[in-house]
C-alpha cells in the first residue's frame, strides 16, 4: 500500500514540476491584468506553431525559417496602452527574470527600456523573455519552445508586430 502511495505522490510531484517549467516567465501578469481593459492579450499555441510544418518553400533560408517556427510552443504576449505605471510594472516585472534567467540585452534611453532574458540549458534555449516599456505603454513578451535566436531575429524583421523590432538587435 506505501508502495502505491510513493507512486502517486512521486507522480504528482513530477506533473507539478513539469507543469511549473512550462509555464511562460508572463503567465502571472496575464493574470493579473487578465481583466484591465488597458491591456491587450495575445497568445498563440503549440498547435499554430506546428502548422508550419506543412509548409514547403521554394528557398532554403525561408525553409530552415519554417522549421524553426515549428518548433516553438507559445507565444504570450501582453501590451498595455495609457499605462501611466508603466516604468513601475516594467521595474516589478524584471525582478524576477533578473534572479532565474540570463539578461541577453538590454536597450534604455531617457523615456523607455527593453530587457531581453533567456533559460539556457546545455546550449538549447527554452524561453525568451522580453520586458519593456515606452512612455506610457508597456510590453511583456515570452516565446517558449527550441528557440534559435537568429532565425527569431530574420522572423521578427519580417513581422510588422509592436516591439518586435527591437529582435533585430540580438546576434548570437
Amino acid at each position: 500500500m506505501k508502495i502505491k502511495y510513493y507512486i502517486t505522490m512521486a507522480l504528482f510531484v513530477g506533473f507539478l514540476i513539469s507543469a511549473q517549467a512550462q509555464s511562460s516567465g508572463i503567465d502571472r501578469y496575464y493574470e493579473k491584468y487578465k481583466d484591465d481593459d488597458r491591456f491587450s492579450q495575445i497568445t498563440v499555441s503549440s498547435k499554430m506553431f506546428g502548422l508550419f510544418v506543412n509548409f514547403e518553400m521554394d528557398d532554403p533560408a525561408e525553409q530552415e525559417l519554417v522549421e524553426t517556427i515549428s518548433k516553438l510552443e507559445g507565444l504570450k504576449m501582453l501590451v498595455g496602452s495609457d499605462i501611466d505605471e508603466a516604468k513601475s510594472i516594467f521595474e516589478q516585472v524584471v525582478q524576477k527574470p533578473r534572479s532565474n534567467m540570463d539578461e541577453l540585452m538590454s536597450i534604455r534611453d531617457k523615456e523607455a527600456e527593453f530587457m531581453f532574458f533567456i533559460t539556457e540549458s546545455d546550449g538549447t534555449i527554452s524561453e525568451l523573455l522580453m520586458v519593456g516599456y515606452d512612455d506610457a505603454e508597456v510590453m511583456l513578451l515570452s516565446l517558449v519552445g527550441e528557440i534559435d535566436l537568429k532565425q527569431i531575429s530574420a522572423l521578427s524583421q519580417k513581422m510588422n508586430i509592436q516591439g518586435f523590432e527591437h529582435f533585430k538587435n540580438i546576434d548570437k
